[in-house]
Parts: C-alpha cells; structure tokens; sequence
C-alpha cells in the first residue's frame, strides 16, 4: 500500500505542470513553528510490453536528456487520470499498441520531500492498431529482446528507471524471485 505523505492539514500554494507545491504548518520541539513544504507529482507509470515470447524496450532521446533506454511509461495528463488509462494512453501513444491484457504489476511510492507515485503494469496480447504519436520532445524506437537480454539492458548505465533497475538487482540476487519474474512475463496466456 502506497502512504499519504501529504498531511491533512497541508494547502496547495503552487499548481504547476508537473507538480504542485504544498506547505503547512509544523510544531517543532521547542514549542515554535515551521514551514514545511513538500512537491506532489502527477502519478507515473511504466508498463513491460510482452509480444510473444519477447520483451519491447525503447531507445529515447529527449531535448535536455541524451538518449537513454526505457520502459513504455510516462505521467498523468491531470490528476483525474487513473493509472490504467494512463498505462493505455502512454502505450498506445509510443508504440501503436493495445493490450487485451493489461495487468498490475507493482505500486512504488516516494516517501520525502517529493510525493510521487508509480505503477508498474505488465501488457500482453498486443496488437498494433496504429501508428506511434509522440510528442514534439520525443524520439523513440522500440526494440524486442528476449528475457536473459532484457535483463541485460536494463542493467546498463543509460537505463532510465534507476527503481525498475534497482528491483531487476535485487532479483538478481535471488535467482528464484528472478525466475517468478521470467514466468510471470512469458507465461501462456
């Protein structure tokens, strides 16, 4: 479960694009009191396409960013945006696809000076019903790997999700949670 970070009585004093700013009040020790502000950012996903018995990554650039390599993901248009049709938009949007299966994977939250949430969805039984439509700051190439060499790109320098990449490690240490994660992926639908 995903925790509040954002306490109650916290106001929004900054709506911007990305993220609004909240401050409130806060009681320290001494008696006295402090302003204390945290950023909430629009809901994230990422979502691990699967075609057949492949894996689709992407080779990105973006203005500011380099070129990099990554999940199908992206952020909540508004904050009505729930995470599955955010998980549909972004798929559709830079790949051209649609999932008759698309399933919930993993939630992370942030906790800190940054309220961020994402999720992980997991999208099998693709069909390519268009062409990609990428926004003006976005060059993309998807690429199908299998799973030993999905898990050796994501391992690399220039992949993006350093969280993804950080739960792909930990299983790594754990060959059978690895082998979970390759069934889990592959398996017949």
């Amino acid at each position: 479960m995903i925790k509040q970070t954002i306490p109650d009585n916290a106001k929004k004093v900054f709506t911007g694009i990305t993220y609004d700013v909240y401050q409130w009040e806060q009681k320290m020790f001494d008696g006295t009191y402090s302003t204390f502000e945290i950023l909430k950012r629009r809901l994230g996903v990422q979502v691990i396409v699967v075609i057949k018995d492949k894996i689709l990554l992407l080779k990105e650039e973006q203005p500011g960013k380099g070129k990099f390599i990554s999940l199908v993901g992206g952020c909540a248009d508004s904050n009505n945006e729930t995470a599955i049709e955010v998980a549909k938009r972004e798929l559709l949007e830079e790949t051209g696809l649609e999932s008759k299966e698309l399933t919930l994977w993993h939630k992370q939250g942030t906790e800190g000076r940054i309220d961020w949430n994402s999720h992980y969805f997991i999208a099998k039984d693709c069909t390519k019903i268009k062409e990609t439509h990428l926004d003006s700051g976005e060059k993309i190439e998807s690429y199908l790997l299998s799973f030993e060499e999905f898990i050796e790109e994501v391992k690399r320098d220039d992949f993006r999700n350093k969280y993804f990449q950080n739960l792909v490690f930990k299983m790594l240490n754990k060959k059978d949670e690895l082998e979970k994660f390759k069934q889990l992926l592959l398996e017949e639908i």
